[in-house]
C-alpha cells in the first residue's frame, strides 16, 4: 500500500514538472515565433521605407511622379510617387508660418524648368492688363500678446532691367505709434476667411515687372497668407513630392516631402535692393525694440 501511494506520487510529480517544463517550452517557441515575425514586420517596414526614400529622391531628380519597381535587399519593392505645384486660389488662399523677424517669399513670376527665376517669360501674375492687386492676411495671436504688425516687400524689375524695391508696413495695434506704420483692422473676408488681418495690395505695373512679394512680421510670429484676385492666378511656390513604398508582402510607407523655391536671405532686402528706398518708395521707421 504503501509503494503505491509513493508511485502515485512520483507519477504526479512527473507529470507537474513534465507540465511546467512543457509550458516554458511553448512559451519559449511562442516568444522566438513572435520576435521572429516582428523581425520580418521590421525588415519589409525598413524595405517599404527604403523605396519610398528613393522614390522621392527620383522625383527631386526628374521633378515628375512616377510608379517605378525597385529591387531591395532579398525582395522587390516598388514605389510610387506624385509631385504637386503648391499655389493658391481665391478660394483656398496659400499660407506659411513666419516667426518674428523671418521673411516669407511670395514669386510672382514662374520658375523654369531648373528652379531658375523667369524674369522675363509670359506668365507672370501681373501679366493681365489692368491693375494689379492681391490679398494679404495674416493671424491674430491666439494669446493675450503683442499683435504682429507686417512689412510687404515688392521687389520689381524696370523695363530698363534695374532691380527696385517698394515698402510698405501695416499694425493692427492702434495704441502702438512710433513706427509710421499704416494702421490696419480685423477683417470679415479677406483670403476667404474672418476674423483676421488683411490688406489689399497694390502691385507696382508702370514699366515694372513685380517679381516676389517678401512679408517680414514684426512684434510677433504669424501665419501668412496670400489670395489672387480674380482674374489672376498666384502661381507655383515649389512642389510638394509623395511617394509611397511598398514591398511585395504589401507593407507601405509613406513620406511626404514640401519643398518651396530658395529665396535669398532677408538681410538682402536692406543691402541689394534698398538703392532707392529713400527717393522712389516711402521712408518707414522701424524701431530697435522690434
Amino acid at each position: 500500500m504503501k509503494n503505491r501511494q509513493l508511485q502515485g506520487q512520483t507519477i504526479f510529480i512527473t507529470v507537474l514538472v513534465l507540465t511546467i517544463a512543457l509550458t516554458v517550452v511553448l512559451s519559449l517557441m511562442r516568444r522566438t515565433t513572435t520576435d521572429i515575425k516582428i523581425t520580418g514586420q521590421l525588415e519589409e517596414s525598413a524595405r517599404a521605407f527604403s523605396a519610398a526614400e528613393a522614390g522621392i529622391e527620383d522625383v527631386l531628380k526628374r521633378g515628375s511622379g512616377t510608379t517605378v519597381s525597385i529591387q531591395s535587399g532579398s525582395g522587390e519593392a516598388t514605389f510610387e510617387t506624385t509631385f504637386t505645384n503648391i499655389s493658391g486660389t481665391s478660394s483656398n488662399a496659400y499660407q506659411t508660418a513666419t516667426e518674428k523677424g523671418d521673411v516669407a517669399t511670395i514669386w510672382l513670376v514662374p520658375h523654369k524648368a531648373d528652379n531658375s527665376l523667369d524674369e522675363t517669360g509670359p506668365g507672370y501674375y501681373c501679366e493681365t492688363v489692368g491693375v494689379c492687386t492681391i490679398d494679404v492676411c495674416w493671424n491674430q495671436p491666439t494669446s493675450p500678446t503683442e499683435k504682429p504688425a507686417v512689412e510687404m516687400m515688392v521687389l520689381y524689375k524696370t523695363v530698363a532691367g534695374t532691380y527696385n524695391i517698394n515698402r510698405s508696413a501695416y499694425d493692427p495695434d492702434i495704441t502702438r505709434t512710433g513706427n509710421s506704420f499704416t494702421k490696419t483692422g480685423i477683417d470679415t473676408a479677406g483670403c476667404g476667411k474672418t476674423g483676421i488681418y488683411h490688406v489689399l495690395l497694390t502691385l507696382p505695373t508702370t514699366n515694372a515687372r513685380p517679381l516676389a512679394l517678401r512679408l517680414r512680421p514684426y512684434y510677433n510670429g504669424t501665419t501668412v497668407m496670400i489670395s489672387p484676385i480674380a482674374p489672376r492666378t498666384l502661381l507655383s511656390q515649389g512642389f510638394e513630392v509623395s511617394s509611397t513604398g511598398k514591398t511585395e508582402s504589401g507593407v507601405t510607407r509613406k513620406i511626404v516631402v514640401k519643398k518651396r523655391y530658395d529665396a535669398p536671405s532677408s538681410f538682402f532686402d536692406f543691402v541689394l535692393y534698398a538703392n532707392s528706398m529713400m527717393t522712389n518708395e516711402a521712408y518707414i521707421q522701424i524701431p530697435l525694440s522690434m
